[in-house]
């Protein structure tokens, strides 16, 4: 008898067509710590320990916490923690799933503040539809700003960075399927268990100080599962990361966060089979060319949007000519210092000149040339025809 087993009440018994699953007295599914559940049957809870019911049949009612967790559920079980192998359909679930539980667990606990801010507009609220469930409800990062302004949340800028790119990836392979970064199954993975992490520690501090002891017991086992999955892709991720070890020591210089998985195993100055200049991460495997890693750097590890960031999200390199330079980026040489790095020279560039606004259009460039009058962009217009 296995220890899990070993918990389950006299009146369980195995399916008589399956044995690997188990059944109560009135033929209902028993989940147990560790097992999986049965996909598309609605959850009965009873208070009985260490176990779970499955009523074939029964009513779907999923109240927001509950449902948070049910989605947490899902993504350790599509993962399949601790395996090579994770098919195209369990990625995409394990993503979408781990978006909507974020999102739910949230707004759960936005809504314990004051029901009207989960509203797009608070000032629009109706309590008619947030209990019909049509409401117009605010965006994920919306959630997370009300949280701590409102709220008093305290949320790391390193897990807010962590919902929005997780969000980003829900969006894009909702309207687009599964390509990029998403479908990569080490870089969701790494993503997962960054997500979950701070999931755990958030329904542990905002949500379940907030339930009473009966409500609390009532997801001990789920609890148990999730912590469980976590465990297993951290230790995943953690064997992986431990066996670069060696290979990554000499390219310290050349190596950064990477832009899909998060991992400092990014390493610039690779060469492809048709002889371009690469960057490839030794942890997810994604590979871009020189100037588009040099792009998703900027965006994904420094959050930096074109439009709106102070300084370029991007230069031309003044040693290689190329538009791979980020400013203010990191190597695991360098650690928390920021540098000028080229993702083509695989190098940091120093002694640059520093940002000046351009005279004519006020925009940040760097002179090189003390006899240029302007910054690149501007020495193009011909500003006597304006």
């Amino acid at each position: 008898m296995t220890e899990s087993s070993s918990k389950l009440p006299p009146s369980t018994a195995a399916h008589p067509d399956n044995p690997s699953v188990m059944v109560d007295m009135y033929g209902a599914h028993v989940a147990v710590p560790g097992s999986l559940r049965r996909p598309g049957v609605a959850q009965q809870r009873v208070y009985d320990p260490g176990r779970t019911v499955e009523h074939p049949g029964s009513e779907v009612h999923f109240p927001p916490l509950a449902n948070g967790l049910d989605y947490l559920l899902s993504v350790v079980e599509h993962l399949e923690a601790g395996t090579e192998r994770v098919s195209a359909r369990d990625l995409k679930y394990a993503v979408l799933h781990l978006a909507a539980g974020a999102e739910v667990l949230l707004k759960a606990r936005l809504q314990l503040e004051h029901w009207v801010l989960v509203f797009k507009d608070p000032s629009k609220a109706r309590r008619s539809e947030l209990e019909s469930g049509s409401l117009s409800s605010c965006t994920p990062s919306e959630a997370v700003q009300r949280l701590q302004d409102v709220a008093q949340v305290s949320i790391a800028q390193k897990d807010a960075t962590a919902l929005d790119k997780l969000a980003k990836h829900r969006n894009a392979l909702t309207h687009y399927g599964l390509t990029g970064p998403s479908a990569n199954a080490r870089a969701v993975e790494s993503q997962a268990a960054e997500v979950l992490d701070f999931l755990i520690s958030f329904l542990d501090e905002e949500l379940f100080p907030r339930l009473s002891d009966d409500e609390r017991y009532g997801f001990e086992t789920d609890m148990e599962r999730i912590r469980g999955g976590l465990r297993q892709i951290k230790a995943f991720v953690k064997k992986r990361l431990q066996r670069l070890q060696g290979e990554l020591a000499p390219l310290t210089e050349r190596t950064t966060e990477c832009p899909a998985c998060g991992n400092w195993t990014f390493v610039a100055g690779e060469v492809a089979r048709d002889g371009a200049r690469v960057v490839i991460c030794r942890f997810c495997g994604v590979e871009h060319l020189s100037p588009t890693a040099a792009r998703a750097y900027s965006s994904e590890i420094l959050g930096r949007n074109p439009f709106t960031s102070d300084v370029p999200t991007f230069e031309w390199c003044p040693r290689c000519g190329d538009q791979c330079l980020v400013s203010g980026a990191r190597t695991a040489a360098t650690g928390s210092t920021p540098v000028d790095f080229c993702f083509r020279c695989a190098t940091v560039i120093p002694d640059l000149p520093p940002y000046e606004a351009c005279r004519l259009c006020s925009g940040v460039w760097r002179r090189y040339d003390s006899k240029q009058p302007a910054c690149d962009n501007c020495l193009h217009v011909d500003y006597e025809t304006l």
